[in-house]
């Protein structure tokens, strides 16, 4: 049997294809839930691990499974008028996306806030997502 030679150049080019299959599926599911959240129709639920942890960067927000998740974000989206993903950066199961939120209060006040949000995807669920943003602010502009 003959031997097959494959150049470095191959070998990286194949890597790269294969990285960004994974990407692509971290990628849609990321899109996905943003997608569902501008929708407000549940859809972003679908991904969800059972055991999904969702936290804050400060510590203030710490979050364990499915059902938790579910309703902290619902509460969350209640205020959302207007959501739109600015910038997605995606390496494998990681990624990490600049989000602008524009919120309504119960008295009718506005407020805007870009967030970034870090997550991990892994066979097609979300296992965490992390968010960065001013928590304080977004309370005190709630009447919390």
């Amino acid at each position: 049997m003959a031997a097959i030679q494959v150049s470095e150049e191959a070998v990286e080019r194949l890597e790269g294809q294969l990285l960004d299959c994974s990407d692509m599926d971290t990628r849609d599911i990321v899109r996905r839930f943003y997608d569902g959240l501008a929708r407000k129709d549940g859809s972003w639920q679908d991904n969800l691990t059972e055991s999904v942890a969702f936290s804050g960067a400060s510590g203030k927000l710490n979050i364990q499974g499915r059902e938790a998740f579910i309703q902290s974000f619902s509460g969350f989206l209640r205020a959302v008028d207007k959501v739109e993903l600015k910038q997605l950066i995606v390496e494998g199961p990681n990624a990490a996306a600049v989000v602008s939120y524009d919120y309504v209060n119960p008295s009718g006040g506005r407020l805007h806030q870009d967030d970034a949000e870090v997550w991990q995807v892994e066979n097609g669920l979300i296992v965490s997502l992390t968010i960065y943003f001013d928590i304080t602010e977004f309370r005190s502009f709630m009447g919390r």
